[in-house]
């Protein structure tokens, strides 16, 4: 999870739903151990502008289960959301989180899918489930360092 550690700048979409029409994103992403270094601390903070007037916000933790020997993942937002993940870890480039995400009195499985393309490039994708059992793509962003 190293990989993460750092200033990484992010442009992307967030694809029309029941959160707000389709819009471009640009964001800023910083991660970095906390906690004895037992803690991988990622923000990403979208920037505000007249396509996205509501910028998103996010601070995520990381950290590892021994028990379960799994990733875990600690999730809030600016808009009062939050989740709690776990991952198998990294399946070759793919690294895959899934769990129940809140907002409001609404819950719901999520899935971040994080894909490194080299040390200084990612992206990543957030979805949910959609009506037909499969997964709904709600925003995407590449990230590079």
């Amino acid at each position: 999870m190293s990989g993460f550690v750092g200033t990484w700048k992010c442009t992307g979409k967030s694809f029309a739903s029941e959160m707000g029409p389709e819009h471009a994103t640009t964001a800023i992403v910083t991660g970095k151990w906390i906690l004895n270094a037992r803690w991988l601390e990622i923000r990403y903070t979208e920037d505000k502008n007249s396509k996205n007037p509501n910028p998103f916000a996010v601070v995520a933790y990381w950290g590892w289960d021994e028990g379960k020997k799994k990733l875990v993942a600690g999730v809030v937002d600016n808009m009062g959301g939050y989740a709690t993940q776990e991952s198998s870890g990294w399946n070759g480039d793919e690294l895959v989180f899934e769990g129940p995400s809140h907002m409001g009195s609404m819950t719901m499985n999520g899935r971040d899918t994080f894909t490194r393309k080299g040390d200084n490039e990612l992206t990543h994708a957030f979805f949910a489930p959609d009506n037909a059992g499969g997964w709904k793509k709600l925003d995407e962003e590449t990230c590079k360092k």
